[in-house]
């Protein structure tokens, strides 16, 4: 086991405040020193008064001021408009304290405040005397900068804070400012007040409310209780979920369909600050109640409470004064009879229940509490006692609140909960389609969306907005487009305060736990996770059963190993991110180390690729490069794009590692292997042309003749190059020579593999057959020799090959044989690559005899290649697809096919390569039947023209042959002349099937009449 991480510092998103006297340096030498220090004292204690009382931390006194912050070192996810809060008690405070200072002293007092959100690191920090906690980072100068910016008696505030704070405050808008040690312009506020929102539910609705969706069941929960309530039958119902799943707006939905049907509607809110507020809630729903408006003289305020009350029930008048009083609106004529806070809160309980049980009232009421986890101990008391004195009574009481509180009344027959879930794909969808819009780039956007948010509403709406703001969309709500891929996008500030805060409310051990976990993974064994945090089992356990009631962790199975998943993919990024990188990087190497503790070696292939990331990310970059290594050889040909990235990885690593023959084995093969992946998903020149160069220096360096001609092999003798046909054969042979110079069967064999290719692009069917049989001779049955260095099965490809000869030679059946000879060793040896090269000759086999199972095969080869993520193999398919599809006389698929083919192999290679005139033959073809001869007729004379100039003499006589079919079709001249070039060439390779195809073309020809005009 290893030790938990001591260290409690965090990166965390936070407000932080400073606030100092203005002008102190002048007030200061006007006071005796005595006399200042009391000022001074009464100054810092109203201001740390202002911040305790929102729940912020005092981090530091400044010697005029105060530095404070709010969310650490718990999180909050109001904490900027904590700060703010703070700031406007700070204000009216001081104000009223530099009056009595101007009064008798004389002294001009007066505070200016700053105020800045955004991440810090926060916790303890030893300067030699101690440790004392503290936040650190750029938020922290930005926010002392607006202190020093402020006018005297104001407050002002970053766009960061504004924007987390808007609707809840009144902002003043000052405009751009440069700010010392900002990069750019900041925008500033002015702190002018409190704001109208009291809930995301009102700023949503400042906003425009986005499609209600895929509530219709919980509507109707609702309703049927109504009925319930209705008929006398008095009922509650908490709808119960995590934070932004959509509670308030169900309970908005409900209560705009209540009004609208004539019921009275009655809300109160708890707020996040606001549990340290005696009864907030009750007295919100009071005022409602009796209709009192904030600017309500108290005169007028005391009549509506007496007016409501005495119709209901004139017994009320004995207890008016104590009802004025707790209402704010005290009646100076007739005060409050002395009596204990309990016998207080019991009486006003008491009155609460009569209003809502007094027989005379016969309307139905609805009341809605929202967020009960925040509301203060004596509003719950008083609400308990509400539902347990409603029966009878047309009464629907209606509360919400997150998993982790439970209502004193939640056994109470009379009550009923439900549990809101997160939207489903489908509903994801439609609230996307109301916020984004349906713009064709946004196709497929959410998939990514609805599994990073988990459909949750309000974490979906947020992403949209970040997307927005930071350019990865563009345009308006409801009409955006894709921009660029989001795939690195970050949490919205405001879902990362959401999420922090529920984080950072959990015991150290559990908030530890969540923490280890979120770094080993999406999933995680219940042993690794043990293993890695390095709690005892008592400990883990309790941690755990914590988690997984909280939300935050589920058991995706416990057979037959306990595995634990995070029910949410963002709170495992909220929680990844509070931690140092230092405390990750460990973490990471402890990850690694349980993970091959614990899981048989058998496995190690399959998961080198977690192995070595959790390596990389814990800083053993060696170790990392080893597994990353191995992680590229099991990814081999049938992942190519995985292999790829796994050698960059590698290639990465080893940089700046002391150069030993291990570490410059690992530097010269990552920089190979990445360049016999450039043929199959391409490369650009300039990267292909450094990573030679690099290959080449460190094989010089070392003497390394295997690596010198695994790099010739990367650089003359792959597919994929501009190739002219000569100088490619002359390259393979000189290759193989060195291949043999070195006696290294696996070399020997590799070699040969990749260059038999060039004897078969030139036509030289004998050559090829040649080669092969040579690479055979050397593998002789152990399809291990030569694997996985060029090509995946050097037997596959082998027994392919000759297939492909005794094609060529019209022995069909044996060829036949070969093709699936050469597929069962294919598949035997998982090299999918090869495989699929089997299927598209296996399906040019079929297609003379059954075009129809010669389709099935190449649509099967294109969708397994399409899995493959091999741009060669994917090119090829859709080639031969093309060709099955213009034999069947699908034309306009044909076209399509080829199209697409064409299109995937440029974008990836930069190049046409040696099949360009293969292609290019086939699409003229295609274009040609369907009825644009001009096109075609273009595209048939360049083909051949680049198979002739380059010595692709496979490629050649076909394009010739399409050459002949589109003179004739656009009915030019030479087109005999194109039959005769087709035919001689063929003749001399020995293309025999070819030899076929020509004189097949001939005779249709004639049977149309066309042999007889003057321009064959």
């Amino acid at each position: 086991m290893n030790e938990p991480i001591k260290d409690d510092a965090e990166r965390k998103q936070v407000t932080v405040l400073f606030a100092d006297v203005s002008g102190s340096m002048d007030l200061a030498e006007q006071e005796d020193p005595e006399e200042w220090r009391a000022i001074m004292q009464r100054f810092f204690s109203t201001l740390a008064e202002a911040v305790t009382r929102f729940e912020g931390t005092v981090d530091k006194f400044t010697g005029d001021g105060i530095m404070a912050i709010f969310g650490a070192p718990v999180a909050h996810e109001d904490h900027a408009q904590r700060a703010c809060y703070a700031a406007l008690q700070m204000l009216e405070d001081v104000a009223a304290y530099a009056g009595e200072l101007r009064r008798e002293k004389g002294l001009n007092f007066s505070t200016r405040i700053g105020i800045n959100s955004g991440e810090v690191v926060a916790g303890a920090i030893d300067g030699g005397g101690g440790s004392s906690y503290t936040a650190i980072g750029h938020t922290v100068g930005l926010a002392q900068r607006m202190e020093a910016l402020a006018e005297p008696g104001k407050a002002y505030l970053t766009e960061s804070t504004a924007e987390l704070a808007r609707g809840y405050l009144d902002l003043h808008d000052l405009g751009e400012f440069e700010i010392k040690g900002a990069s750019r312009p900041v925008q500033v506020f002015e702190l002018a007040g409190v704001g109208e929102a009291r809930s995301r539910l009102d700023r949503a609705r400042e906003r425009g409310f986005s499609q209600f969706v895929g509530r219709a069941a919980e509507l109707r929960r609702l309703e049927r209780a109504l009925e319930r309530a209705s008929g006398g039958e008095a009922t509650a119902v908490g709808v119960v979920a995590e934070p932004g799943i959509g509670k308030s707006r169900l309970y908005h939905e409900f209560a705009q369909r209540c009004r609208s049907e004539g019921l009275e509607v009655f809300e109160a809110q708890g707020q996040a600050h606001g549990k340290s507020i005696p009864f907030m809630p009750i007295l919100q729903m009071l005022r409602s109640f009796y209709g009192i408006g904030d600017q309500d003289p108290e005169q007028l305020a005391r009549e509506k409470i007496a007016g409501r009350s005495l119709l209901l029930d004139p017994g009320f008048a004995d207890d008016l004064p104590l009802f004025f009083d707790f209402l704010g609106v005290p009646d100076p004529d007739r005060p409050v009879p002395r009596m204990s806070p309990e016998r207080r809160q019991d009486a006003l309980a008491g009155y609460l229940c009569r209003l809502v049980s007094n027989p005379s009232r016969r309307k139905i009421l609805v009341l809605i509490v929202e967020d009960l986890h925040w509301v203060d101990e004596g509003s719950q008391a008083m609400l308990s006692g509400l539902v347990e004195g409603m029966e009878g009574t047309p009464t629907l009481v209606l509360v919400n609140y997150r998993p982790e509180h439970k209502p004193a009344w939640a056994e109470s027959p009379r009550y009923e909960a439900i549990e809101l879930q997160p939207l489903d794909r489908a509903d994801t969808a439609k609230l996307l389609r109301d916020l984004a819009g349906e713009d064709p780039s946004l196709d497929g956007i959410d998939e990514p969306i609805h599994e990073r948010t988990g459909g949750n509403p309000f974490f979906i709406e947020e992403i949209v907005r970040e997307l927005a703001e930071a350019g990865y969309l563009q345009g308006e709500r409801g009409a955006y487009r894709l921009a660029k891929p989001i795939e690195d996008a970050g949490v919205p500030v405001t879902v990362q305060a959401v999420l922090a805060a529920r984080i950072d409310r959990l015991d150290p051990a559990a908030k530890h736990l969540l923490q280890v976990a979120s770094v080993v993974g999406k999933e995680v064994s219940g042993e690794a996770l043990w293993m890695t945090a390095g709690h005892d089992t008592e400990t883990m356990e309790r941690a755990l059963a914590g988690l997984i009631e909280g939300g935050f962790l589920y058991e995706a199975e416990i057979y037959p190993e306990r595995l634990l998943a995070f029910r949410h993919p963002l709170t495992r990024e909220v929680a990844y991110g509070t931690q140092l990188a230092e405390q990750r990087a460990a973490t990471h190497a402890a990850a690694a180390r349980a993970l091959i503790q614990l899981e048989p070696p058998e496995r190690y292939d399959e998961l080198s690729a977690l192995i070595a990331d959790h390596l990389r990310q814990g800083g053993e970059r060696l170790e990392a490069a080893r597994w990353s290594a191995r992680a590229a050889h099991w990814a081999g040909h049938s992942r190519p794009r995985d292999a790829l990235r796994l050698w960059h990885d590698v290639m990465e690593l080893t940089a700046g590692l002391g150069e030993d023959d291990e570490v410059a084995a690992l530097a010269i093969h990552s920089r190979l292997l990445q360049l016999q992946y450039a043929w199959r998903v391409g490369m650009s020149r300039e990267v292909e042309s450094r990573l030679a160069a690099e290959a080449e220096e460190i094989a010089m360096r070392q003497d390394d003749l295997h690596s010198l001609v695994l790099l010739k092999v990367a650089t003359t003798v792959r597919p994929g190059l501009p190739h002219h046909g000569p100088t490619w054969i002359e390259a393979v042979e000189e290759t193989i020579e060195l291949a043999d110079r070195s006696g290294d069967r696996h070399l020997r064999t590799a070699v040969r593999g990749a260059g038999a290719y060039a004897y078969l692009c030139v036509a030289d069917f004998a050559g090829f057959e040649r080669t092969l049989d040579e690479m055979l001779e050397i593998v002789d049955g152990d399809g291990s020799v030569g694997a996985n260095i060029v090509l995946g099965s050097p037997i596959a490809w082998g027994l392919m090959g000759k297939g492909m000869v005794r094609r060529e030679k019209l022995e069909f059946e044996e060829a036949e044989e070969l093709f699936e000879r050469a597929l069962e060793a294919a598949l035997e040896e998982e090299d999918a690559e090869t495989a699929s090269w089997i299927r598209s000759n296996q399906a040019s086999l079929v297609i003379r005899r059954d075009p129809e199972a010669a389709l099935a095969i190449a649509r099967r080869n294109c969708e397994l290649t399409d899995r493959l993520g091999d741009v060669f193999s994917r090119s090829l398919a859709l080639s031969n697809l093309a060709w099955a599809q213009l034999i069947a006389e699908e034309n306009e698929a044909a076209l399509a096919s080829i199209e697409e083919s064409e299109r995937l192999y440029r974008e990836a290679m930069d190049n046409g390569g040696e099949m360009e005139g293969w292609r290019g033959q086939l699409r003229a073809r295609a274009l040609i039947l369907v009825g644009r001869e001009d096109e075609g007729l273009e595209l048939a004379e360049r083909s051949a023209r680049i198979a002739r100039e380059r010595g692709m003499l496979w490629s050649y006589p076909v394009a010739m042959l399409t050459l002949a079919r589109a003179r004739a079709a656009a009915g030019a001249e030479r087109v005999n002349e194109a039959f005769e070039e087709a035919e001689r060439v063929a003749r001399e390779t020995g293309a025999t099937t070819l030899l076929m195809d020509i004189e097949a073309e001939r005779e249709q020809l004639k049977s149309a009449g066309l042999a007889a005009k003057p321009r064959f």
